[in-house]
């Protein structure tokens, strides 16, 4: 794993933090039925998508960069050719097949009448995400890694920007609309429709972006197209090839993903006001889901210079230092989750009141209930990458299942007693999230050959978090009524950050090359130095 495929994978996580920011701000903008409409499209443009295209771009790129190696020019020429005609018409087939069944699709499956119109206006998005990633793959395949990650987080800008101008202004037009029928829900949808044309217009400006990037790295091979080993491959053996390279990637993405619109349908379908339901269900993913997602996705683009390290020992036949990298790579996720999770426990009043607004009640009690799931979601992605580049690609799959499995009976359980509501969604994800990383860190300790240290990896870091945590609640007490909510919590987080992780240098918990790859890990070794740890 290289340094290029560090950033790129970097980059690939940046975006997916910006996508989230996105849903939040969609929340501020339509309101939470408005988010929970929206929710509901992209979550079935998002499957679609896996289902088209996903894992096109790694498998396409590695199969041309094979081919290129061994002199095979005008085969991977064919294979460009082939794998367009594929893709092309897998996403002619995704975008027609949810314009029309959009109604069927939104009414039938989660009761979301307003989000029809929704994924109409996303349904040419398949189409064009089908191209990118073919583009992607291309551009890839030639060298052109960082400009593709580039277009990734740029494509996630655009998505934000034109987001919030064409939210509101048809949100304005939709409160007309409102006003006229009498019936609210109207500003919700228009203001929805609004972050679908975002989506629709930016995957257009990153399909060209794409196509430029793919015009400029054809021009290095240009020479060599009439070079190398005849054609070989026919149409059915390029979509053959293909398919087997990209399926373990995109059905370990369809599991990934799959727990998100399977709460959503049983949610809708446990007997509750679709008003009263779109709302909770959008305070549940635009508040709780999405700040503790970010929290694990920054915690995992920390982690991922570990997954590089440990990699290439592995390839130096260094084992042992290997085994070393990759429990500091646990351990370094520990300690950042384990503070985040503690921090949206005992602070769930505060980030209830900034993020849950008028619910601000109903979000506490979700980041009371499950704010730890940002610990064990961290380190399931960092076990499961590790795993995948050692070749354990079925074992990941194999865990992601059980985990929806476990996620679907929990969830049915819970709304079946009737008692828990929404929460019942929150304590899901939190039981199954669990088992996922313990069976992921279970399999991949035993790849490894390491034994846990549980005091120094576990122990240490949870029982500082949690003095940190309650530090932080018992200022916040003290400050929410004369500062807000917003203020107590960003000074409750620096105050208690700075608690955490002097204490943990005084326990003398962290070794000195976890500093060096860990952010402001520098600070913290100057620190250590200053208190005469190191």
């Amino acid at each position: 794993m290289s340094q290029t495929e560090v950033r790129r994978r970097q980059a690939q996580a940046v975006s997916a933090v910006l996508a989230l920011i996105t849903l939040m701000v969609a929340a501020r903008l339509a309101g939470y039925n408005g988010a929970a409409y929206v929710a509901a499209a992209v979550e079935i443009y998002a499957f679609v998508c896996i289902a088209v295209s996903g894992g096109v771009s790694n498998a396409l790129s590695r199969i041309l960069r094979l081919r290129k190696a061994k002199g095979q020019y005008r085969n991977a020429a064919v294979m460009r050719r082939n794998a367009l005609i594929l893709q092309a018409a897998a996403g002619f087939l995704g975008t027609a097949v949810l314009f029309l069944w959009a109604e069927k699709i939104t009414t039938g499956l989660f009761k979301m009448q307003y989000s029809s119109a929704i994924l109409m206006i996303l349904a040419p998005a398949v189409f064009l995400r089908s191209l990118s990633s073919l583009l992607a793959g291309c551009s890839r395949g030639a060298g052109a890694e960082l400009p593709v990650a580039a277009v990734e987080i740029f494509r996630q800008i655009l998505i934000l920007v034109f987001g919030l101008m064409f939210s509101k202004m048809l949100g304005n037009y939709g409160g007309k609309v409102s006003r006229l029928l009498a019936h609210e829900n109207f500003t919700s949808m228009y203001g929805g429709i609004g972050i679908a044309i975002a989506v629709t217009l930016s995957e257009v400006i990153a399909a060209l972006l794409l196509l430029l990037i793919y015009k400029l790295s054809r021009r290095r091979e240009g020479q060599n197209f009439q070079e190398g080993m005849r054609v070989t491959d026919s149409l059915v053996d390029s979509i053959r090839i293909l398919s087997v390279n990209r399926g373990a990637q995109a059905g370990m993405m369809l599991l990934a993903v799959l727990f998100v619109p399977l709460g959503m349908m049983f949610w809708q379908k446990a007997g509750n006001s679709s008003d009263t339901a779109a709302l909770e269900y959008g305070l549940y993913l635009t508040a709780y889901g999405a700040v503790c997602a970010i929290a694990a996705g920054l915690v995992w683009l920390s982690l991922l210079p570990m997954c590089a390290g440990t990699l290439n020992l592995l390839r130096k036949e260094e084992a042992r230092f290997a085994r070393n990298m990759f429990q500091s790579g646990v351990h370094i996720g520990v300690v950042q989750g384990a503070f985040l999770s503690a921090f949206a426990i005992l602070m769930a009043d505060q980030l209830g009141a900034v993020f849950g607004g008028e619910q601000a009640a109903l979000a506490a009690k979700m980041f009371r209930g499950g704010g730890i799931i940002v610990l064990p979601a961290a380190l399931s992605l960092y076990f499961a990458r590790l795993l995948i580049l050692t070749g354990k690609k079925f074992i990941v799959m194999g865990a992601a299942a059980a985990a929806d499995l476990l996620y679907v009976v929990m969830v049915s359980v819970l709304l079946g007693a009737g008692k828990t509501g929404i929460l019942s969604l929150v304590y899901g994800g939190m039981l199954a999230g669990g088992v996922l990383c313990i069976l992921l860190g279970t399999f991949t300790y035993r790849v490894f050959r390491q034994r846990m240290d549980w005091l120094y990896v576990l122990v240490v870091p949870v029982a500082a978090a949690c003095v940190a945590g309650f530090t932080g609640m018992m200022l916040g007490k003290v400050l929410t009524p004369h500062l807000g909510n917003l203020v107590t919590a960003i000074l409750c987080l620096a105050v208690s950050g700075a608690l955490y992780w002097t204490g943990l240098l005084l326990f003398r918990n962290f070794r000195e090359q976890e500093l060096e790859v860990i952010p402001g890990g520098k600070l913290l070794s100057a620190l250590g130095q200053l208190l005469r740890v190191f």
